[in-house]
């Protein structure tokens, strides 16, 4: 089974739609968060990821939009409440079973506050966090959150961040999404030029 992972979209549409044409063999499509920005909100990139039927969970960012005291963009007209209320029914973390193999996906790390004001940053050097990561009960752990893709074995679990679908921080200039076989346990990242790739139509939901 492939297994299509990305992250952090922040409201970005041309980068949500190249990730989705580059995982468009896979068999899952999972997103680790910040679907939108802290004070940016986009309809279309979350009608998006329903129409294809991913399965996100809620960044630092999505969760300031939901919870800060008087936070703008819930009473903002360019926003569809239909939308918002969307965005509130994601949980902030997901453990699942795919291909025989038991997943959980957290958007900083597992100890990520409700609220969105605490959120770790996990990178490759992270050795206290990374050994941490070895107390949760799963055979993969996804994480987003740095724009930062990598791959680490801890002594239980694989744990994969994606980078980023439309941000890279990782010093190129080319966002990144991965795909996880599960039958090999081995990832494979696809990067893409967004001001040059051709998406292509939109298809049906990944079911």
């Amino acid at each position: 089974m492939k297994i299509g992972l990305f992250s952090d979209i922040h409201c970005k549409l041309p980068g949500l739609r190249c990730a989705l044409a580059a995982l468009d063999d896979c068999d899952e499509l999972l997103c680790a968060g910040d679907l939108v920005y802290q004070y940016r909100f986009s309809n279309d990139v979350l009608a998006t990821l329903k129409r294809r039927g991913v399965r996100s969970i809620l960044g630092n960012h999505d969760k300031i939009v939901l919870h800060a005291p008087n936070h703008p963009l819930r009473d903002s007209t360019s926003v569809d409440p239909s939308w918002l209320a969307y965005l509130a029914s994601l949980p902030s973390s997901l453990a699942l079973e795919l291909g025989g193999i038991r997943l959980q996906m957290f958007h900083g790390s597992p100890w990520d506050d409700a609220e969105g004001r605490v959120t770790p940053y996990i990178y490759p050097q992270s050795g206290g966090e990374l050994r941490q990561l070895a107390e949760i009960d799963a055979d993969v752990i996804v994480l987003g959150h740095t724009h930062v893709p990598f791959v680490h074995q801890t002594e239980r679990a694989l744990v994969v961040n994606p980078g980023s679908c439309a941000e890279p921080r990782d010093g190129t200039l080319t966002p990144c999404c991965a795909v996880l076989d599960t039958s090999s346990l081995s990832v494979e990242f696809r990067r893409y030029d967004i001001a040059t790739a051709d998406p292509g139509a939109e298809t049906e939901p990944h079911r």
